[in-house]
């Protein structure tokens, strides 16, 4: 009797069977599982190279957020850092510039991009860098391309990918260089807490104002230019992290002339944030332009555009007239602010004097601050005053806009302005006593009206639920007991839209708070129908079966 080779094939093994379904457990079956599994492991990386003593300045203590003290530095803070860099958040108990070294901010820039740009996208155009044909074959990686940041349209998928993220790319380093410019040559001042009659409270973070000596990048162009590129990446793919010392995020930058670098910083977060098949589609329009030929938008390119436009105008006028209409004793960017009984109630006068100073021009200055915050809630998370300073009416409503993010297929998170739209269209119609939903002489399908208020029902009760079980990790300990429902909701739904605004309790939740906040985050990046699809089985068993049809009452 001859024995078969161990290597033929046609010998039947039980070990390279099992191998193989493991493999497609790890890696998932359908194209949600596959980017839900490649996402998780680049956090586990992220997380390891962040937690390494390589990565932190002063060893295992970091640096706090909210106060500038110091506590222990753990792997659960370096994997909350490592998926809200991915994740485009900005949520983060530490202060980067002084928690994290050079390396630890290199992983930070290179989480972001995946994050903005798209992990599987990144990585196929990469590859296809050192392909002759430079262009994707394979209708498995067009599909997941798709899935994560291409167009309703397969076959144009990886082209508008490479035009887009080109784009978003050469805007990068031409943003690097005029940050880097204006953070060398401008004048801008550290961040100092203030002291009223004698009382610290340098413990209150809102209480900040301009010192007397310039920011380390003042003259000092190499520290500039790691500043702008840092904070380029941070804008575009509107994560929210930024590398400047002292302050809240760009505070030092919010008065007088530095509101050129906000305009700067504002039409990054636009080009972030309003997808990149819009992107693509105003490139060929003017291409097409110059050329003397006709191109015509997309659907999706037309609703995003509209949408992300009106959403941003009315979050503006609303934001306005809860702050000049606020006449309230807490709480107002206009008025003053109020803390407990250190700090009275400053009128419009005297209030730049001793919490924000708001520069010469204080009107103009408080004026640009509402608009430039209001535009930020979208899903930047790039502020100039603390959120606990707004009035309680700006704070709902930025819970809102947090909660409705960008548009699909960009770096803003939340359910996305199109889901918004059709869910309106759709109650605009049974109103009407339409049976069919309608934009642009298009009939939306079924399936789409129906997976946008899946959406956004279950964004809700996430949203809901992560903020309850948040607010009760804070509830229990009896050190931080002074928070509210509201500041709990307020960061679920930062987390959510990927935004990174909070109202101060970021490095006062636990663990478990920490844990299910990367989930929310997570949910907001990848979006709710990639992360329910991630969890749904190739072919499913109920597809299978046809059941009779009865109609019930409802509402």
């Amino acid at each position: 009797m001859v024995k078969k080779s161990p290597f033929d094939r046609s010998r039947k093994s039980i070990r390279p069977k099992s191998w193989r379904i493991l493999w497609r457990i790890l890696i998932g079956k359908t194209i949600p599982q596959k980017l839900f599994r490649a996402y998780i492991v680049v956090i586990l990386l992220g997380s390891i190279l962040l937690y390494l003593p390589i990565s932190l300045q002063n060893g295992y203590s970091m640096v706090l957020d909210n106060d500038c003290s110091t506590r222990a530095y753990t792997y659960w803070d370096a994997l909350f850092i490592g998926v809200s860099a991915i994740t485009n958040t900005g949520l983060t108990p530490a202060v980067i510039s002084e928690t994290l070294t050079p390396f630890g901010q290199v992983v930070m820039i290179i989480l972001m991009e995946f994050g903005g740009l798209g992990l599987m996208t990144i990585i196929y155009l990469i590859w296809n860098l050192f392909k002759r044909n430079n262009r994707a074959n394979n209708l498995n990686q067009i599909i997941m391309l798709q899935s994560e940041r291409g167009n309703e349209k397969i076959a144009g998928t990886f082209k508008s990918l490479k035009i887009s993220v080109s784009f978003i790319i050469v805007c990068q380093i031409c943003f690097m260089f005029l940050y880097s410019f204006w953070l060398c040559w401008m004048p801008i001042y550290n961040q100092i807490p203030v002291t009223y009659n004698g009382s610290d409270v340098s413990t209150i973070n809102s209480l900040m104002t301009d010192g007397s000596n310039y920011i380390q990048a003042h003259h000092n162009y190499a520290y500039a230019l790691w500043e702008g590129l840092f904070f380029t990446v941070s804008a575009i793919n509107n994560a929210g992290f930024d590398n400047f010392k002292g302050g809240i995020s760009i505070a030092a930058l919010r008065n007088d002339w530095n509101i050129i670098f906000q305009f700067m910083t504002l039409i990054q977060i636009i080009i972030g944030g309003i997808g990149f098949p819009l992107i693509y589609d105003v490139i060929e329009k003017i291409k097409c332009k110059r050329k003397g030929q006709t191109y015509k938008l997309t659907l999706f390119s037309k609703v995003a555009l509209i949408s992300y436009l009106s959403v941003g105008v009315i979050t503006a006028a609303a934001a306005f007239g809860f702050e000049f209409g606020y006449t309230g004793s807490e709480n107002a960017l206009v008025l003053g602010s109020t803390y407990g009984t250190t700090v009275p109630i400053y009128d419009i006068a005297h209030y730049h004097e001793y919490a924000h100073e708001f520069g010469k021009n204080v009107m103009l200055n408080k004026c640009w601050a509402i608009f430039f915050n209001s535009m930020a809630t979208r899903s930047a998370g790039v502020g100039t005053i603390n959120q606990s300073i707004l009035a309680p009416g700006s704070q709902w409503l930025y819970i809102v806009t947090m909660f409705i993010g960008g548009s699909p297929s960009s770096t803003a998170g939340g359910i996305r302005v199109t889901t918004l739209t059709v869910i309106l269209l759709t109650i605009l119609a049974k109103i009407k006593g339409r049976n069919d939903v309608v934009i642009f002489r298009r009939k939306i399908p079924e399936q789409t009206i129906r997976e946008s208020f899946i959406v956004a029902l279950t964004a809700v009760i996430l949203v809901a639920v992560a903020g309850i079980i948040v607010f009760y990790t804070l509830f229990n300990d009896p050190q931080n007991d002074k928070y509210t429902v509201l500041q709990c909701i307020y960061e679920t739904t930062s987390a959510f839209g990927t935004v990174g605004f909070s109202m101060g309790i970021t490095s006062y939740i636990n663990h478990f708070g920490q844990i299910i906040l990367c989930l929310v985050m997570f949910v907001g990046q990848l979006g709710v129908s990639s992360t329910l699809l991630s969890w749904t089985k190739k072919n499913p068993k109920g597809n299978r079966v046809v059941y009779p049809e009865e109609s019930i009452r409802v509402g």
